[in-house]
């Protein structure tokens, strides 16, 4: 069980709603939000749940709704789903068919509504902790943005260790000098946040420091980020101090960084590099990670014309790499026969212990009716990933609504995620990419075991400007280019 998650079902009476408040503001003051926060956004759940009853069902209808609450980097996610009547609700003026929604957007930092269809609505909202943002704690002259500058030629002492709280300020004053307000990890941007998601393991930061007048000074961040399966993590938020490098101190936190996973049990690390950033692919191939997958549009363009003004050219793509840190007893996975090769040399590289098989073993169970799909959406990238948490006949149609429904809404970047354990994934496979996706990947002990990651790019892809700085990202790059289907549309 996730003790970070809970729901409720509901019943279409009233009477429940008093209920649906005191348990939200007992899941507000566990996520750390103070008690006028809790107030706030119990009374935003409230207007919602009145708005549900009150007209998204008859009185006589003998209905439920559905409140999930999750406890997300500093502040609580709440999703409220229902089958009841449809009604307008207009981002742009706030109004709406149903009253409440003012009080709504009024009581809480983030309101997404979402219509679909036969499926029914969805009601995500999100309250965060009120922690002051970094421009409120350091002065004007303390932000200035960073310039390159010239490396001073002594050497420099620094230690390296998991940062203390106190260090997160110099943490969050560093990525906003560095970034301005473009960093995508907006939770950086506040020191408490930064100090709840490393209490929480949702984030494991590593520190750099040199001794200066004033005490140990900050000059290098680089962190562990991770997954829900706490298996595997990310290694990123990686920045130093312009002054200090070009001295291996990135390197050196890296080392740092995958003795830490090794001793606290963490079976793989991984990293993605920005396509148009060769230096950290490089770095990646020395420490032992390999690319297993390459990402189309994992970020927004807004996100990297901070990258093209120091001269790096490129689209959002990253080039995705592994290591393992441990390997278990030998596992069975089932891939479609056309990728066969592809990904039995990505196991190869990463000296996986897999029996890759492209067929259903004998007596394989039918599929169900209804797939079981888990749908995360990345506002501040545009993307969307959809899981496949079990596969069912409707999984084309469901997956082709949901690439609609998304594209509608301006996500730029689709992936979809099977599980290579699950003998229907070959099946499921060629299901999806039927549907206008294609190969993107292998995510090895990424969620529930290895996953196959399968992608949708809205935009045409200039893979002359994709770089890679291996060969077999090369490949890779070329293997992603043979079935991309809008660039065999453009070059028949």
């Amino acid at each position: 069980m996730n003790k970070r998650r809970s729901s409720l079902v509901v019943p279409n009476d009233l009477a429940y709603i008093d209920g649906v408040v005191t348990y939200t503001k007992f899941i507000a003051r566990r996520a750390g939000l103070t008690a006028q926060e809790a107030s706030e956004l119990s009374l935003a759940v409230g207007e919602a749940c009145m708005n549900v009853v009150t007209h998204a069902f008859d009185s006589e209808d003998d209905e439920s709704y559905t409140i999930s609450f999750e406890l997300i980097t500093g502040g609580v996610k709440v999703v409220i789903e229902e089958m009841g009547l449809p009604f307008v609700f207009n981002s742009k003026s706030g109004e709406a068919e149903a009253p409440g929604l003012h009080a709504i957007r009024t009581n809480v930092d983030r309101v997404t509504f979402i219509n679909r269809g036969k499926l029914g609505k969805k009601l995500i909202m999100c309250k965060y902790s009120s922690g002051p943002h970094i421009s409120e704690l350091f002065s004007d002259t303390d932000l200035t943005a960073y310039k390159s500058c010239p490396l001073p030629s002594k050497e420099v002492e620094y230690d390296i260790h998991i940062m203390r709280p106190e260090e997160a300020g110099e943490v969050s004053r560093s990525i906003y000098r560095a970034y301005r307000y473009t960093y995508l990890k907006e939770d950086l941007y506040f020191p408490e946040r930064i100090v709840r998601m490393n209490k929480s393991s949702q984030m494991i930061s590593a520190v750099a420091t040199v001794q200066g007048d004033n005490g140990p000074e900050v000059i290098a961040h680089f962190a562990l980020l991770p997954a829900e399966n706490r298996e595997v993590a990310e290694i990123g938020v990686a920045i130093v101090v312009p002054q200090y490098r070009g001295r291996g101190i990135m390197k050196a936190m890296l080392a740092f960084l995958i003795e830490y996973a090794k001793e606290h049990s963490f079976t793989a690390l991984y990293g993605n590099a920005y396509s148009m950033h060769k230096l950290s692919q490089k770095t990646n191939l020395k420490f032992g990670f390999h690319e297993t997958a390459i990402q189309l549009g994992r970020f927004p363009p807004s996100a990297i014309s901070t990258m093209k003004e120091k001269g790096l050219k490129g689209s959002g793509h990253v080039i995705t790499s592994f290591k393992f840190l441990a390997h278990g007893q030998p596992k069975r996975v089932y891939v479609p026969v056309r990728h066969k090769a592809i990904i039995e040399e990505i196991y190869k590289k990463l000296g996986a212990n897999r029996i890759v098989e492209d067929s259903a073993p004998a007596g394989l169970e039918p599929l169900r009716d209804e797939s079981a799909l888990k749908l995360s959406i990345k506002r501040s990238h545009q993307t969307a990933t959809i899981s496949i948490e079990s596969v069912g006949c409707d999984l084309g149609e469901r997956v082709n609504a949901k690439r609609v429904e998304l594209e509608n809404q301006g996500v730029n970047a689709i992936y979809i995620d099977l599980l290579l354990k699950d003998p229907h994934t070959p099946r499921a496979a060629a299901e999806v990419e039927s549907r206008g996706f294609c190969f993107s990947g292998l995510l090895p002990n990424y969620t529930d075991g290895d996953v196959l990651r399968l992608q949708r790019y809205s935009t045409p892809v200039e893979y002359d400007e994709l770089e890679t700085e291996s060969d077999f990202a090369q490949r890779l790059k070329e293997y992603i280019q043979g079935l991309d289907p809008r660039y065999k549309a453009l070059h028949p």
